[in-house]
């Protein structure tokens, strides 16, 4: 953390603290407080470093480190494989029953639903559906919106604090969203009326 880097350039040198306050013009409680608690000013950042003579960023660096650590950038290309294979069973149900019952093109859903029968996993889907077609593209929607709006928390000692929220735009990620956003909608859309109708024709 910034204060253990800051004292360990001052034990390097054999300074006190009050020295380095002299040295960096800083009053003997700005250096007590920063060895402490970790956190200071960006103007005193640059007084112990015009101090120390060295560069700002040596002393930033490794807060920088701590705060980005959470989402490296291949995060962001691992949120579009699983995304994409979270929630393509959703995509893929949603789309072969609008062809079917929308469009009157009933090849696709027939050609699913007897591949299924033939091997056996009727029953398998009927328990997996729900985890599979709801579950699937919110966990989808979830981890890629994790890639586009990311938090970053700078950690002091046992805890953390919470510096900025960082959008970072990207169109594979944005375009699972999207995707699993609109099928796992349409699904929902469609449980809900058939309940619906379920219902009305019990009452009847």
């Amino acid at each position: 953390m910034i204060g253990d880097r800051i004292k360990n350039l001052r034990e390097s040198r054999a300074w006190t603290q009050a020295h380095l306050a002299d040295a960096a013009g800083v009053s003997l409680r700005t250096i007590q407080r920063l060895e402490t608690i970790h956190s200071c000013s960006p103007e005193t950042l640059l007084a112990l470093a015009a101090a120390f003579e060295i560069d700002v960023r040596s002393l930033t660096e490794e807060r920088m480190a701590a705060e980005a650590r959470f989402w490296p950038d291949s995060y962001n290309r691992a949120a579009v494989r699983w995304g994409a294979l979270l929630a393509l069973p959703c995509i893929i149900f949603v789309a072969v029953n609008l062809l079917k019952y929308g469009a009157g093109i009933a090849a696709p859903y027939d050609l699913l639903a007897s591949a299924g029968a033939r091997l056996g996993l009727v029953t398998a889907f009927d328990w997996a559906a729900p985890f599979l077609l709801l579950g699937g593209p919110l966990a989808a929607v979830l981890i890629n919106l994790a890639a586009l709006i990311r938090p970053r928390i700078r950690w002091e000692g046992r805890g953390g604090a919470l510096t900025a929220i960082n959008f970072r735009f990207d169109p594979a990620n944005l375009l699972i969203v999207l995707a699993a956003g609109a099928s796992a909608k349409i699904l929902a859309a469609y449980m809900v009326s058939e309940a619906i109708g379920h219902m009305i024709r019990a009452a009847h």
